[in-house]
């Protein structure tokens, strides 16, 4: 077969800017425009503030667990932003997106920062969670506060009257915050060397819809150990919520099921070539290897996930290491599975080079870029201007998904998810944002575009010869699989994520046709960060947007050293 025979070249040199790339770059400002325009209305972003510091939050629980008596001078502590999903998706499929929001600023218990603290050799944790208003200096509402107690404990054997009695003291600044509050149960447990008393209290927000606010004071032996606060929605929801699940699962599930077709193929691909002598080992090791430190480095930024996990009659090294050693031992099958996908696709892409850019120069292969920037090789141009024309190319991608998004709405009356959610906690959650979202979105940004454009994109076309299929078929299983990801827009119907995703995807897959895997993977890496930099780029913070700024521009920095370094040198 003549080189390039089944494989024709793309229209433009990749190696050198061309005529074309200006229609790229309009092409990425009108993405720009549209995308942008539009963050604000497709991740609605909750109503209160989303930057707390953890150190002003650790103060903050340390003062409420001391005034509540616990001396908690010596203990570790750990925060998190979390979210009661369930209850967020019910209050805005039931009242509305502004009546969510107005509840979320009036800081009943939907998202919450929540405290961890624990103390080598005491057996027993502490838990604080707050709401903090928009507004000025961080201010902190409390929600919620309590100890865990051994069930050996030693305390008190009170009366239902005295427990009660001390539990309403603690519950006094929740109870007289409003009117409609009803006791609604009474549980005493006999432990054995105290007794314990649960007391509820609810009151209705909404009787239609219906919607109920619960606190739930924990009284062990002689003293109050927690305080829960709750929102409850009707049971009834909570059915229709599991029914509304089954489409998507239905979707999402099939989108696997291809996927583990592909990842079967892959293996054969690559069995294949290895028993012929045509697989490549140490390229492919590489980038399975800068994945998995991605993944750990990522892992161990999560401070309150650690926290939360270790066992405090354990030394916390040893919880630490258990957390990452399980977290190592489930993602090993993943960077085996990552390793033969990304080598076989480098086999099947080096069987059919392509014709070379210009009279006189060799074939080329649309993983030569990839290679380049494994061994350091920033200075290349094949590297630089990948990484120019992905950042273009995400800016595309961001406004078809936003003009896709808002198509379906108008059409299919979609709705989107208020945020954060999901993926957005990687960043908002570390003891690192900005480095936690390069690190996590750039593991994203390979594993997805290795596997679904770099292996699946060129095995399509290696069996059927045909571009377009080679496009479309591995954008609509990329879709499929990102159907049930609760921080992407919309919400409804259950299919609108599969389209839009279906659409981004074929963006992706001309990309790599067009320029090379690189350009895919550092244009999938842009578009992630334009996305999860928005709770910062929205703060108004001027320091936390400049860092947003800063970690957006990241994947230019291949093309600033090229165009500042490369071309100085030649």
């Amino acid at each position: 077969m003549v080189v390039g025979e089944r494989y024709p070249s793309p229209v433009q040199n990749p190696f050198r800017l061309n005529r074309s790339d200006l229609l790229l770059l309009l092409a990425a400002l009108l993405g720009a425009v549209v995308f942008f325009a539009s963050l604000d209305r497709l991740w609605p972003l909750a109503e209160m503030d989303l930057h707390v510091p953890e150190g002003v939050l650790e103060a903050r629980a340390r003062t409420v667990l001391e005034e509540a008596g616990f001396d908690v001078t010596d203990h570790a502590a750990a925060s998190a932003l979390r979210v009661d999903s369930t209850v967020l998706d019910y209050l805005q499929r039931s009242f509305g997106e502004a009546e969510a929001q107005r509840w979320i600023a009036d800081g009943l218990p939907i998202y919450r920062y929540d405290v961890v603290l624990k103390r080598h050799g005491d057996p027993d944790s502490y838990r604080v969670a707050f709401f903090a208003p928009l507004g000025g200096e961080p201010r902190l509402e409390l929600l919620s506060w309590g100890r865990t107690v051994q069930e050996d404990a030693s305390g008190a054997t009170l009366d239902e009257e005295e427990a009660r009695r001390r539990a309403l003291a603690v519950l006094a600044p929740w109870l007289e915050d409003g009117a409609g509050w009803r006791e609604e149960g009474v549980y005493t447990q006999a432990r054995p060397n105290r007794s314990d008393h649960y007391f509820v209290y609810e009151r209705y927000l909404s009787e239609d819809p219906p919607l109920r606010e619960r606190l739930v004071a924990t009284v062990s032996g002689g003293e109050v150990t927690a305080v829960d606060h709750v929102l409850v929605p009707p049971e009834a929801a909570r059915r229709a919520a599991r029914i509304r699940r089954a489409p998507v699962v239905l979707l999402q599930g099939a989108g696997f099921l291809l996927a583990a077709v592909a990842v079967i193929g892959a293996f054969a691909v690559f069995l294949t070539r290895l028993r012929s002598g045509t697989a490549r080992l140490a390229p492919p090791a590489r980038w399975v290897a800068v994945i998995g430190a991605c993944f750990f480095a990522t892992q161990a930024l999560r401070s309150f996930q650690l926290l939360s996990d270790w066992d405090p009659l354990w030394p916390r090294w040893v919880a630490g290491l258990q957390t990452l050693g399980t977290a190592g031992a489930a993602g090993a099958w993943v960077l085996l599975v990552l390793f033969v996908v990304i080598a076989a696709g480098d086999a099947l892409d080096r069987e059919s080079p392509l014709p070379g850019p210009e009279p006189g120069a060799g074939p080329w292969r649309r993983g030569d870029s990839l290679w380049q920037l494994a061994r350091g090789r920033l200075l290349s141009a094949g590297v630089g201007l990948a990484s120019l024309r992905g950042f273009l190319v995400g800016l595309v991608c961001g406004g078809v998904l936003a003009a896709s998004v808002l198509a379906i709405e108008a059409v299919a009356g979609g709705w989107p998810p208020i945020q954060p959610q999901g993926f957005f906690f990687y960043a908002l959650n570390s003891k690192a944002p900005a480095v936690a979202t390069l690190l996590y979105f750039l593991m994203v940004a390979l594993v997805e575009e290795l596997a679904y454009r770099y292996f699946a994109g060129t095995w399509v076309l290696a069996v059927t010869g045909r571009r377009w299929l080679a496009v479309v078929a591995p954008a609509i299983l990329y879709g499929a699989t990102h159907t049930g990801l609760d921080f992407l827009p919309p919400a409804e119907p259950f299919w609108g994520r599969a389209v839009a995703l279906t659409l981004v995807g074929c963006v992706w897959g001309w990309a790599f046709f067009r320029f090379d895997a690189l350009t895919v993977v550092l244009s999938h890496f842009s578009a992630d960060l334009f996305v999860f930099n928005w709770p910062r780029l929205g703060s108004g913070d001027p320091v936390l947007v400049a860092k947003a700024v800063a970690t957006v521009a990241v994947p230019l920095l291949p093309a600033a050293v090229w165009l500042l370094l490369g071309r100085r040198r030649r």
